[in-house]
C-alpha cells in the first residue's frame, strides 16, 4: 500500500543540489520507488536523482508530499519522516548576499565630478579599478555545427569517458580545496560532483546521442536540464542553471580534445566583461590581476558571486547595453559600494575614489592598533577575544587577524566526506601543527560534536523523531568508545608541542562529566606506559543544557573551563527549535531572563574557579560586549573577521557602568527593552569635544566636492558619523539654499542631520585656493565645517555659526586660521579660545 509524507517546504534557497543530494543519499538505499510531488507547482521528481528534485523547482513554503511505492516503503517511510521532521530544516542555510541598496543615489561629490558611467546591481561589494577584458561565451549548438563526427559513431560511449574523466577532475578539485581550507570553493565542488553523477544527467546524455554527434547531445541535454531551472520563480534556482552550463562545456571540452576557447589570460589590473562566467572559469583566472567583474546575467546566490565575494572582487550585474559602454574604453572603474560603472575617470573622478581609499585606509589604520594588542576595557578589565576554525589550516589566518587563542575548533570536519574515521596519526597531524601555529596561545578543541543532526555515514547512528534532544555528542561516546578514545589519544599527545584545552560537547549530567575524566585519564596512562611523552592539557565543557548549570559546583574538581554554547543554549532555555521559523522570535538570546540565565552560570563558574567563555552568535555581537563583561567571563570566541572591530569596541567600555547596564537589562519585561536599552548604552559611550586634533586636515583636493567629501570622510573614520554620504548630502542640502563663503578666503558649511552622532567642527587647511562660489568666481583656502546631531536641541549650530561670522571680521584672526603652517594643536587652540565657552 503507497504511503506517503507531507511537508511544507522550510528552506530559505528551496531544495536546489545541497539539499537535494542529502534527499537522494537518503533515499537511494530503498528499492521502493519514492516521488517528490511539488504540489504548489503540479512538478513531480524522483527523490534518488539531485536533478530530478531540483527540476521540481520547490521553493520556501511550497507545500510537498513524499510519496513511497514499493517492497520497503514502509521503513524509507519511516528514515525520510524522520529525516524531514528533525533534520531537513537544517541541510541548507540562506547565503551571504550584499546588503547594497542598488537604487541609492551616487554621491554628490562623484556626481559633480561628472563621470561617464551607467549603473547596475550590486552581489559582490567592493571597488576595481583596470583596463576591460571583454570575455565571451560558448554556444554548444554553433560548435556543434562546426565539428565533424561520423554519423554512426559511438557517440553515447565517447560522453561517457568524458564523463568519467570530467567526475575525476572535480574530485581531485575538491580535494585539492580540502587541503586549502576554501569552504565556498568546496562546496560548490561537491554540488558539481553530484550534478555530474547524477542519473538524470546520464540519461539525457544517452538519450540525445543517439543522433550520434555527441556535441549536439551536450548542447541539448544541457537545454533540457536547464529549462526547469530557467522557468523557476526563485532566483536562486534560475541561477543553477549556470552550474548546467559549467558542466557541460567542460564535457564538450573533453570531447573534443582541447579547450572550446582561449583562456582568458590577464597581464595587468583589469576588469572582467562578460554575458556570464562559471564557476570553473573564474577558479581559472589570475586573482592577482582580476580587479572586477561585470555580468550580464548573475544573482546574489550564483556560485561564481560567492567565489568572488570569497575572493574580496567586487561584481556588478544588469548593466544596461555594457558591451557598447565598455568599447574603446581604456580603462573601468566598478564601484561595487554605489553600484555603477565608470569609463576613463577624470581628473575629478580620480579625486573621488582616492579619497575612497584614503578612508578605507584610516579606517583600517585605526583597528590596526587593536590587531596585535589584548583584549580589555577603557578602564583595564581583560576579555580575550578568541577565534572560532573548522580545519587545521584556517588557524594562521586566525591569528593574523588578531586572535588571541582558538575559542573553538569544531573537529567535525576531520570525520566528514570520509569512508572512515581518520586514524589517531591523522587526527595527531592536524592538531600537532594548530598547537605549534598557536605559539603558546590558548587552543581550545572540541572533541566530536556528531549524531543524529549530523549523521556520519560510516556510523549506524538510529533514526530519531528529534536528533536535536536524542542521541548526540558526548551522549553516543560509549558505544563508539574506540573512536573517541583514537580523538583524545591524539589530542593528549599533541599536547607535547603546547598546552591542549579538551572541551567536550552536550554535556547534561554528572555521570558523563565522570566517564569523560576517567576515559582522558585512562588515555593518558595508555600513552605513558607505550612511552609516549604528553605535555599539559586542560579538561572543559560546553555549557549548552540548562541542566549542566547545576553540575558546575560539583564538576569543579574534574574541570578546569566551561565555554558557552549561545545558539543551542538559548534554544533548549526557550524551548524553540531555531530552524522553525513559527517560533524564531523566540530564538534569541538577548530575551532577559535567557540574560538573567547567563549571568546565574557565569556567577556559579567564576565562584567554583572554572575559566569561562562563549561561543556562538551572542558571542559576536556587539549588543553583546558589556553584558558578557559585567558577567565576568575571561574569553569570546568569534569568527576572525570580526576581532579586531569587537577588540576596539570593547576598548570604549568601563567595567562598573556595564554591571549597572546588566543590572537594569535584567529588570526589563521584554526582548525590544532590552536591545533599545542596550543601543541606548552604547550612544552614550563615547562623547568627543566638539574640536579636536583629528578633526583639523591638511586637504589636497582640486575642488570644492572633494573638500567636503576628505571632512565627511574624517567624520566616519573617526565614528562621528555613521555614513559620510548622508553628512555629504546634508552639507550640499543647505549649500543649496544659500552661499556658505563668509569672505576673506574662508567658508563654513554646516548642517544638522540624524546622520550626524557627535557635534563636531572640522577644519581644513586648503593646499591651494579653490573656487567655492561658481556664480562670483570667489575663492576660499580655509574652510570650517559644522556638522551638528539632530538631536541636538541648545542651539548649538547658529551659536557657533555667528560667533565665527562676527570673529572672521578681524584681520589678525583671520591670519592666524589660514595660516598653513598652523598645525593641529595651535589650530584647536586657538578656535577653542574663541568658542569653548559658548559651546561648553
Amino acid at each position: 500500500m503507497t504511503k506517503s509524507i507531507e511537508f511544507t517546504n522550510p528552506l530559505v534557497n528551496g531544495i536546489h543540489a545541497r539539499p537535494a543530494a542529502e534527499i537522494e543519499n537518503r533515499t537511494t538505499p530503498f528499492c521502493c520507488q519514492i516521488s517528490l510531488l511539488n504540489i504548489s507547482k503540479g512538478t513531480k521528481a524522483d527523490a534518488k536523482s539531485v536533478l530530478s528534485l531540483v527540476g521540481a523547482d520547490v521553493a520556501v513554503g511550497d507545500e510537498c508530499q513524499l510519496v513511497f511505492d514499493g517492497t520497503d516503503e514502509q521503513p524509507a517511510f519511516e528514515a525520510m519522516k524522520a529525516f524531514i521532521e528533525g533534520e531537513f530544516a537544517d541541510c541548507d542555510e540562506p547565503l551571504e548576499c550584499s546588503e547594497a541598496d542598488v537604487c541609492q543615489p551616487l554621491p554628490v561629490s562623484l556626481l559633480k565630478a561628472e563621470p561617464v558611467y551607467v549603473r547596475g546591481s550590486i552581489v559582490s561589494r567592493g571597488i576595481g579599478k583596470g583596463c576591460p577584458v571583454v570575455c565571451s561565451q560558448v554556444d554548444l549548438h554553433k560548435l556543434a555545427e562546426s565539428v565533424a563526427f561520423e554519423e554512426n559513431g559511438p557517440a553515447e560511449e565517447t560522453i561517457k569517458k568524458a564523463r568519467h574523466i570530467l567526475c575525476q577532475q572535480i574530485e581531485q578539485a575538491i580535494a585539492q580545496a580540502k587541503a586549502q581550507g576554501s569552504r565556498e570553493e568546496l562546496s560548490i565542488l561537491k554540488a558539481h560532483l553530484q550534478i555530474a553523477s547524477d542519473s538524470l544527467f546520464s540519461q539525457s546524455l544517452a538519450k540525445h546521442s543517439l543522433q550520434g554527434n555527441p556535441i549536439l547531445a551536450i548542447a541539448k541535454a544541457s537545454d533540457e536540464l536547464k529549462a526547469p531551472m530557467l522557468k523557476s520563480q526563485s532566483s536562486y534556482m534560475r541561477e543553477r542553471a549556470l552550474d548546467i552550463d559549467d558542466l557541460c562545456a567542460r564535457l564538450a571540452s573533453l570531447v573534443v580534445g582541447k579547450p572550446l576557447q582561449q583562456p582568458v589570460t590577464l597581464v595587468k589590473e583589469s576588469i572582467l566583461v562578460a554575458d556570464n562566467l562559471t564557476p570553473s572559469e573564474f577558479l581559472a583566472l589570475d586573482k592577482r590581476w582580476l580587479k572586477g567583474i561585470v555580468l550580464a546575467q548573475a544573482g546574489q546566490t550564483s556560485h561564481t558571486v560567492i567565489l568572488a565575494r570569497s575572493f574580496g572582487i567586487p561584481v556588478l550585474t544588469a548593466v544596461e547595453a555594457v558591451d557598447a559602454f565598455v568599447q574603446d574604453a581604456e580603462s573601468l572603474v566598478l564601484d561595487g559600494l554605489c553600484g555603477c560603472l565608470i569609463r576613463d575617470p577624470n581628473e575629478k573622478v580620480e579625486q573621488f575614489y582616492l579619497l575612497e581609499h584614503h578612508k578605507h585606509l584610516a579606517k583600517t589604520s585605526l583597528l590596526t592598533a587593536y590587531a596585535s594588542s589584548k583584549g580589555q576595557s577603557k578602564d583595564g578589565r581583560a576579555l580575550s577575544l578568541y577565534a572560532n576554525i573548522a580545519v587545521g589550516l584556517e588557524a594562521s589566518s586566525a591569528f593574523e587577524r588578531g586572535a588571541e587563542g582558538i575559542g573553538l575548533f569544531r573537529t567535525e570536519m576531520l570525520f566528514m566526506d570520509r569512508d572512515d574515521a581518520p586514524s589517531e596519526e591523522q587526527q595527531y597531524d592536524v592538531y600537532r601543527e594548530v598547537i605549534e601555529a598557536a605559539a603558546g596561545k590558548t587552543v581550545i578543541i572540541r572533541t566530536l560534536d556528531i549524531g543524529g543532526d549530523k549523521p556520519l555515514p560510516y556510523l549506524e547512528m538510529p533514526e530519531e523523531e528529534n536528533p536535536f534532544l536524542g542521541y548526540r555528542a558526548v551522549r553516543m561516546y560509549p558505544q563508539y568508545q574506540h573512536m573517541i578514545e583514537s580523538q583524545i589519544r591524539a589530542l593528549l599527545r599533541a599536547s607535547r608541542h603546547g598546552e591542549v584545552n579538551i572541551m567536550i560537547p552536550m554535556v547534561a549530567c554528572m555521570e558523563e562529566v565522570e566517564w569523560i575524566h576517567q576515559l582522558c585519564q585512562q588515555c593518558e596512562a595508555q600513552l605513558t606506559a607505550e612511552g609516549r611523552v604528553t605535555g599539559c592539557w586542560r579538561l572543559g565543557i560546553m555549557v549548552e543544557v540548562p541542566s549542566a548549570r547545576y553540575l558546575l559546583e560539583k564538576a569543579a574538581g574534574l574541570i578546569d573551563f566551561i565555554s558557552i554554547g549561545s545558539n543551542d543554549l538559548t534554544q533548549y532555555f526557550m524551548a524553540c527549535d531555531r530552524g522553525n521559523r513559527q517560533v524564531g522570535a523566540l530564538y534569541d538570546s538577548f530575551h532577559p531572563g535567557f540574560i538573567a540565565f547567563l549571568a546565574e552560570i557565569a556567577k556559579t563558574a567564576k565562584t567554583a574557579g572554572i575559566e569561562l567563555g562563549i561561543c556562538g552568535e551572542m558571542a559576536s555581537d556587539k549588543r553583546a560586549l558589556p553584558l558578557l563583561l559585567a558577567m565576568g567571563f575571561d574569553e569570546i570566541s568569534l569568527s576572525s573577521p570580526n576581532i579586531i572591530q569587537r577588540r576596539a569596541d570593547l576598548a570604549q567600555l568601563e567595567y562598573a557602568s556595564c554591571c549597572k547596564l546588566l543590572d537594569e537589562v535584567c529588570g526589563l519585561a521584554s526582548l525590544d527593552e532590552v536591545k533599545a536599552k542596550i543601543d541606548q548604552f552604547w550612544q552614550q559611550q563615547d562623547h568627543p569635544e566638539i574640536l579636536s586634533e583629528q578633526l583639523v586636515v591638511q586637504c589636497h583636493a582640486i575642488d570644492k566636492a572633494g573638500v567636503i567629501k576628505q571632512l565627511t570622510d574624517n567624520l566616519e573614520v573617526h565614528g562621528r558619523a555613521e555614513n559620510a554620504v548622508a553628512v555629504e548630502q546634508a552639507i550640499w542640502d543647505r549649500e543649496a539654499i544659500f552661499a556658505t563663503s563668509l569672505g576673506f578666503g574662508v567658508a563654513v558649511p554646516h548642517c544638522k542631520s540624524a546622520a550626524v552622532n557627535h557635534n563636531s567642527i572640522s577644519i581644513a587647511h586648503l593646499e591651494q585656493p579653490i573656487v567655492w562660489n561658481e556664480a562670483d568666481g570667489e575663492t576660499v583656502s580655509t574652510v570650517i565645517m559644522l556638522t551638528i546631531s539632530s538631536h541636538d536641541d541648545e542651539g548649538t549650530h547658529m551659536s557657533i555659526f555667528s560667533k565665527l561670522a562676527r570673529k572672521l571680521m578681524h584681520r589678525e584672526f583671520r591670519d592666524a586660521l589660514m595660516n598653513n603652517a598652523l598645525g593641529r594643536e595651535q589650530t584647536v587652540s586657538l578656535l577653542k579660545g574663541v568658542l569653548y565657552e559658548q559651546v561648553a
